[in-house]
């Protein structure tokens, strides 16, 4: 196994995150995410916190060759995974608080499912900011509370029932930032004024019951610290917790939903 980098992630997990996870869940997001902020040809665009890329190569394809895409990330080995996939985009390793740009350097900067899991939201948000042109365009998404996730909100009840409070908020992280207020409190603190919300509703996408709490499990921090027998117990909640699981033997498919929030400068 490979050295762990600044986020705890190896090569082994940012390949596994893509093989498994972006078509699980996440390739469904990009043309939403450009949809939103309307990026069109000659834009130049930041995505923050772009994972092995799956949004930074939809927006190398929209911006063409007047515009320009740029990825970044925390993670080292993410990005070794997004430079392989898409060749056409510049990445950078940093962190979001201290992004390495100048100032009003991109016409958009996009977040897609990054921002809650920041210690300081507020200070990332003031970065994005910095680095926009006047009249440039932010647009960042994160996951509804898991009021609006129910299957999620499952897992982790499932999770804290064998696993303990620590799994479980572990498990919940991801969804801690998903009300609108919130949010938007965080915008204005940052300098944006009139940020607008909207919800979206998406679908995960697993081979079964037991790829999904698997892959949740293995794949996230949880893979050191809930074993195979307690993945199992974990699965058979689940099919007693949410009825169109009990007697699935094939693909799943189930709601995902998230809050989008787009701000302008200026």
């Amino acid at each position: 196994m490979s050295t762990p980098d600044e986020m705890g992630l190896t090569p082994e997990a940012a390949n596994g995150y893509e093989e498994f996870f972006v078509p699980a869940i996440f390739d469904q997001w990009p043309q939403i995410m450009i949809a939103v902020a309307e990026i069109g040809k000659g834009d130049d665009v930041l995505d923050v916190g772009c994972g092995t890329g799956v949004l930074t190569r939809e927006l190398a394809q929209h911006v063409g060759e007047a515009g320009s895409s740029t990825g970044f990330d925390l993670s080292d080995s993410m990005l070794g995974v997004a430079r392989i996939r898409c060749p056409d985009a510049t990445f950078k390793q940093g962190n979001v608080t201290e992004l390495p740009f100048d100032d009003q350097s991109f016409d958009v900067v996009i977040s897609s499912f990054m921002l809650m899991f920041v210690p300081d939201p507020q200070q990332a948000l003031s970065e994005m900011l910095r680095v926009l042109r006047p009249s440039g365009r932010l647009v960042v998404s994160v996951w509804q509370g898991l009021d609006n996730n129910v299957v999620y909100r499952e897992l982790v009840d499932a999770t804290r029932e064998v696993a303990g409070d620590d799994s479980a908020n572990s498990m919940a992280w991801p969804f801690t930032m998903g009300q609108a207020g919130r949010l938007k409190g965080i915008f204005q603190a940052a300098g944006f004024e009139g940020a607008a919300m909207s919800e979206h509703d998406g679908t995960a996408n697993f081979p079964s019951v037991e790829d999904f709490v698997a892959t949740e499990i293995q794949a996230w921090l949880l893979a050191e610290s809930v074993g195979e027998k307690q993945i199992s117990k974990i699965v058979n909640l689940m099919r007693n917790k949410y009825p169109p699981f009990e007697k699935a033997t094939g693909p799943v498919t189930f709601p995902l939903n998230a809050l989008i929030s787009k701000a302008k400068v200026g």
